[in-house]
């Protein structure tokens, strides 16, 4: 690309980013400067008891729902694709893609549902074990760690079953769920095609690391003052924002050194 279209496509973008810029400038203004007027001593005993109510009559029957939805959805999904993956004949592409995208829904379910147990768990833990006995909560604390450990058990079985199942289609692949280094050993399994619909997933999944930590930091940031939460979250964000942005370019740096050696 030559210098002068090189300008001429920053002269079409810089408006847009200019634009972008300022509303952005002057919506953090703005709470900038009611954020000012907000009086700590209120909101925070407030948000206090929030949480506390969340975290001991609310997330059980979350956490129950969860471990009660998952099987529910999941089950019939991988059953589906259990059948059909018995009668594949190793050259339908489209029974082939119906299968893997069965069971993918049930692989992303089950993670995100573990990943929503954490949170509510942690929601629970939060409260502090003084609270939960003076609000006669430990009915619900053992609700919640009984069903936490069910989606624990969920999260394990499903995925386990699904990589099995792909591995029947696809006797290529060797390694187990429950190895180690089970996402190295699954790439080196996988051919051409598939490192690229992997490498374009893992891209978009960067994007959107990016923009969520951008929002979560700035968030994160306006509320410090008002709420006293202190700098640890922002640090947490912000220490993920760097490592995917770390991993992203130390990789693109090494793939690029091994492309010159090949060429």
């Amino acid at each position: 690309m030559k210098n002068d279209e090189i300008k001429q496509a920053n002269r079409k973008a810089l408006p847009k980013f200019l634009l972008f810029a300022v509303v952005c400038t002057l919506v953090g203004g703005v709470i900038g400067y009611f954020s000012a007027d907000v009086e700590p001593d209120s909101l925070v005993p407030m948000m206090k008891n929030a949480g506390t109510f969340f975290g001991i009559r609310i997330t059980p029957w979350l956490m129950l729902a969860l471990a009660i939805l998952v099987p529910v959805v999941c089950l019939p999904l991988y059953r589906s694709a259990k059948k059909l993956a018995a009668v594949w004949d190793g050259e339908d592409e489209d029974l082939y893609n119906t299968i893997d995208q069965k069971l993918s829904v049930v692989l992303w379910l089950a993670n995100a549902a573990f990943i929503l147990a954490l949170f509510l768990i942690t929601a629970t833990y939060s409260v502090g074990m003084e609270d939960i006995d003076n609000a006669n909560g430990f009915v619900f604390f053992f609700i919640n760690i009984a069903a936490f450990f069910a989606i624990m058990v969920e999260a394990t079985v499903f995925p386990q079953k699904c990589v099995d199942t792909t591995k029947q289609l696809n006797p290529e692949k060797k390694a187990s769920v429950y190895d180690m280094q089970f996402h190295k050993k699954w790439m080196a399994d996988c051919d051409e095609a598939e490192k690229i619909i992997i490498g374009k997933c893992a891209y978009k999944a960067y994007s959107a690391t990016n923009i969520v930590c951008a929002v979560c930091a700035t968030v994160l940031a306006v509320c410090a003052p008002i709420f006293n939460i202190g700098f640890l979250p922002s640090l947490i964000v912000c220490l993920i924002w760097i490592v995917n942005l770390s991993v992203y370019c130390c990789e693109a740096l090494r793939y690029s050194k091994a492309g010159n050696k090949i060429s």
